[in-house]
């Protein structure tokens, strides 16, 4: 991902066109991962209908909960290429393990589009916050960086007495 610019030097104009960017990539990169998460869905579904249909015909056989446990982050931090998500296969066709290793890999590719869509994320935060405070003619200060993410324009903290 590229630096983010001195924001500035930008004009208003050249910042609206950098947010309005930051937000198509933003909605490419949400669609793709509701893609994602609709594909892993049917495939943890096809995997639990296996493992039930295993265990009513009385193989005990099937992986405990701590086995189907996975890091909470997983992927490699690098954006898969945007070529697509390939055609679902006939799910009849394919055997337990291989179905094991799609879920695996489609869970992977989530947390990578899950972390690239999070710091797009942030970015447009930063884009919008300096927007508003040009809007509102006053100076930048990092210290109220937590406020301006939090969408906040001033008066009193939520919570505080």
């Amino acid at each position: 991902m590229e630096l983010f610019p001195d924001l500035s030097t930008l004009s208003d104009h050249e910042l609206d066109a950098m947010l309005a960017e930051l937000e198509r990539d933003e909605d490419a990169i949400s669609q793709r991962r509701r893609l994602l998460h609709g594909r892993i869905d049917i495939l943890r579904g096809e995997r639990v209908a296996r493992l039930k249909a295993r265990v009513s015909e009385g193989d005990l056989s099937v992986p405990t909960p701590a086995a189907l446990n996975r890091p909470l982050f997983d992927g490699t931090g690098e954006l898969p290429d945007d070529a697509g998500i390939e055609a679902m296969p006939d799910l009849a066709t394919i055997g337990d393990d291989e179905l094991r290793t799609m879920i695996l890999e489609l869970e992977h590719e989530e947390d990578d589009v899950s972390l690239q869509r999070r710091v797009l994320q942030g970015r447009i935060d930063i884009l919008r916050a300096e927007r508003s405070r040009r809007q509102r003619g006053g100076e930048w200060n990092p210290d109220s960086l937590a406020e301006a993410l939090t969408h906040r324009t001033g008066g009193p903290t939520p919570g505080a007495a």
